[in-house]
């Protein structure tokens, strides 16, 4: 990952070790931020549950050496990153990313990814 401005402290635990485990391509970390009911919508798909955001993940963003830069970050809930996304041979290009937390504030209940 790398950063248009320095990263906002105030933003919430889940979502700076989110940004920290694409960094890695750490694809068991990126996925274990989601429960069980965990969602990401890519732009309408929705996949729930840690299997199938794994899968995702595999066929199109860290498995393809997927990078995010950052380029605008909002603390404010929902937590909100504007971000230009690279892979190897899957989509780059501009993203907005929206954070739902879990009830409990130790996870990702939802990432939607819209332009």
């Amino acid at each position: 990952m790398t950063n248009d401005s320095p990263p906002d402290p105030a933003l919430p635990a889940p979502v700076r070790r989110l940004l920290d485990a694409v960094e890695r391509g750490d694809s068991d970390a990126f996925v274990e931020l989601f429960g069980a009911d965990g969602a990401v919508d890519d732009w309408g798909r929705v996949f729930v549950g840690r299997e199938q955001v794994r899968g995702l993940s595999d066929r199109e963003f860290i498995g393809l050496k997927g990078r995010l830069t950052v380029h605008h970050q909002s603390a404010q809930p929902p937590s909100v990153l504007i971000v230009t996304i690279g892979t190897d041979g899957g989509y780059n290009g501009p993203s907005t990313l929206t954070f739902t937390l879990s009830p409990d504030g130790k996870g990702i209940d939802r990432m939607a990814m819209t332009d």
